[in-house]
């Protein structure tokens, strides 16, 4: 497959255009369109648009945004529709080279966009951008510089906690923060957008994954900064079945069969440790868990077919993924305690040695 980034060859390159679209998903976002959408409009420069897909809100969003900004292209959904699938609305609506998703909860700092876009042109393989994430509350601390993605599919923010700016310079990260990133036009359509099955959750994460088998990098972008009214979720039973679900999902769809056989102990760790959390949520908790297993169980065809669908066009072997996989679990929005940190411990010994070991078998068969 090839990558080129040459003039005249293989794609034109999106640093050298002014030509973006910024796709954001209303849904009862009212009381933060008004700071979200001024800062982006205050960014924008002729060949950009805004595209505002609202997901059914009830509290006059979509009115809002069609009354004080006319200049967003505006999507009523009549049902929530999902945030997979509104954002693949908004994308298929886009003009821009560049698509750019951005969570209604924001507001972006001066050259924001600039920076993601520059970005895209840094290489040829990199297919994927993403910004430094700040506490809209605490500006001076990151919720996420991209993701660290752990091989069982469990997902970490990057730099959690830390102070802003303290990560250094662009990078490749395991993948890009949902919060805001930018993708390549070409990218996202040879990927196929975001899976709808997955609704909401890890649905940036899978897209991430996708891009890496298929040889594109997902970039850090310090320059690109935005502020984000983080809250730790609330824990309920939709969150954590829609949660539990996906990140099997992701798992089984982007390993290869043989991967997943090896990866098999790390997995049932990671499994344990899921249903500790259900456990801790109590009998909301474990339906929810026991509510995913069952969803995979009964869609095990429409499972192969996702699968064969992620695994189609990869040129990047399941080895190289692993290198480039989290080997710990790093838990950073609980109290864990004493003994949750000595179970914490034990997990992550176990989780490393089954790592080391698939990736030794995968490297020598050239998997």
């Amino acid at each position: 497959m090839s990558k080129e980034n040459v003039n005249g060859t293989g794609r034109s390159d999106p640093a050298g255009q002014n030509n973006a679209s910024v796709i954001i998903v209303a849904y009862n976002g009212f009381h933060y369109l008004e700071g979200c959408l001024r800062s982006v409009l205050d960014e924008l420069g002729p060949g950009n648009e805004v595209i505002v897909v609202d997901n059914a809100s009830t509290d006059g969003s979509a009115d809002f945004v069609a009354e004080r900004y006319r200049q967003a292209r505006l999507v009523r959904n009549t049902d929530n529709r999902g945030f997979a699938a509104a954002n693949n609305q908004g994308a298929a609506l886009a003009s821009g080279e560049v698509l750019v998703f951005l969570n209604q909860d924001t507001r972006v700092e001066a050259g924001w966009l600039q920076a993601l876009v520059e970005a895209l042109g840094v290489g040829d393989t990199v297919g994927l951008t993403t910004s430094q994430v700040l506490v809209m509350s605490q500006p001076a601390r990151i919720q996420a510089c991209g993701q660290d993605v752990h091989y069982t599919g469990l997902v970490f923010a990057r730099g959690f906690g830390a102070a802003a700016g303290s990560l250094g310079g662009a990078g490749p990260v395991g993948a890009v923060a949902g919060c805001s990133f930018a993708v390549r036009r070409e990218v996202w359509q040879e990927l196929g957008g975001f899976d709808e099955t997955l609704y909401m959750y890890y649905e940036e994460t899978d897209l991430s994954w996708r891009a890496l088998l298929r040889g594109y990098r997902c970039l850090y972008v310090p320059d690109s900064v935005v502020y984000h009214d983080y809250r730790p979720a609330r824990p309920t039973p939709f969150r954590f079945y829609h949660s539990a679900r996906n990140r099997r999902l992701m798992v089984l769809k982007n390993w290869r069969w043989r991967t997943l056989f090896l990866l098999a102990p790390g997995l049932l760790v990671a499994e344990l440790v899921e249903w500790g959390l259900a456990l801790g949520q109590g009998w909301g908790g474990l339906k929810a868990k026991l509510r995913a297993e069952l969803w995979l169980v009964s869609h095990l065809g429409l499972i192969r077919t996702l699968h064969a669908d992620a695994q189609s066009g990869r040129v990047v072997t399941d080895a190289e993924i692993l290198g480039a996989r989290a080997l710990v679990m790093q838990p950073q929005e609980m109290a864990v305690g004493a003994m949750g940190k000595v179970c914490i411990t034990i997990c992550n010994a176990l989780l490393g040695l089954n790592h080391r070991l698939a990736r030794r078998v995968c490297q020598v068969a050239g998997w």
